[in-house]
This record gives structure tokens, sequence and C-alpha cells, in this order.
């Protein structure tokens, strides 16, 4: 019997700090347990990108954002053991408006940290994570930061 084929809608917030970007350590049962993801997850029918983005940050976090533009999105085929799945990821720029950080109860995830950006390497970050990477590493793209938000050029960026 062929294995289910299903469309999952994910979609995630690349929030950085200084030199550093808040991830999520994938948990148990996850196809990539152990490795650094960004924060968020997959849409909910009805709700817009960005409120998935901004639901699920906090359901990791518990942390309230702000989105900013889109940064990156892409789609894939992942054949996973019980299913087939095409996934399409978008990556949105977030700023923290309020909250206190907490790690996951019972979810994909299982701690949540300010990692420095120098040490995710493909051996402890996934594909996700690289890829904002890349985008903040862009000279005109590193945050400008005060005590209350974050700011990025994206004009310059993009």
């Amino acid at each position: 019997m062929p294995k289910p084929q299903v469309t999952r809608i994910g979609c995630y917030a690349v929030i950085s700090e200084d030199s550093r970007i808040l991830l999520c350590r994938l948990g148990e049962g996850m196809v990539h347990k152990g490795m650094w993801t960004l924060p968020g997850g997959g849409q909910d029918f009805g709700e817009k990108l960005e409120e998935t983005a901004i639901r699920e940050v906090y359901e990791e976090t518990g942390l309230n954002v702000q989105t900013g533009p889109l940064i990156s999105y892409t789609s894939g085929i992942w054949q996973l053991p019980e299913k087939d799945m095409h996934s399409f990821q978008f990556l949105f720029s977030a700023s923290v408006i309020s909250g206190n950080l907490t790690h996951e109860i019972d979810g994909s995830t299982d701690l949540v940290e300010w990692v420095e950006i120098e040490v995710l390497t493909i051996d402890n970050a996934v594909d996700i994570v690289h890829r904002a990477k890349e985008f903040l590493m862009r000279p005109a793209c590193l945050p400008s930061v005060d005590h209350h938000s974050v700011s990025l050029d994206f004009d310059r960026c993009v």
C-alpha cells in the first residue's frame, strides 16, 4: 500500500540579537532530534502565514513577537518512513515584543536558547537555520539592536 501524501505549510521566525539567533532544539520523536531549528511550525486552518509564525514562536519559546518582512521561502518533498510530505517553509524576520523565554513542554522541541551564529554547522542545525544564517551574515543585514527592538535594513539585504 502506498504511503499517504500530505502537504505541510510551516512558518518560522528569524530573531537575532547581536551575534546570536534564537533557536529551538528538536526533541524526542523528531527526524532531526537534537539539532537546532528556528522557532516555528505548521499552519492551522484559516491562519495567515504571519499568524502561524507568531503563534508557533509563542508555543515554543514563551515570547510574543512581531513579524517583519518575509526573508525566504522554499518547498520540497520529504520522504519520511510513515508518509511523503510536500513541505512549504516561510521564514519571516521577527522581533520580541514581550514574554519570558520558556522551553516548550510536550512539543516538538525541548530547549530554546540564544545561540552564537558562528557555531552553527551542518552537523548541529537544520537547513532553515542555515538559510537564516546566510541572510543574517550579509553585511547590510547585521541587526541594529537597542534595548527594545532589533532593526534590519531589508532594502539593502534582499
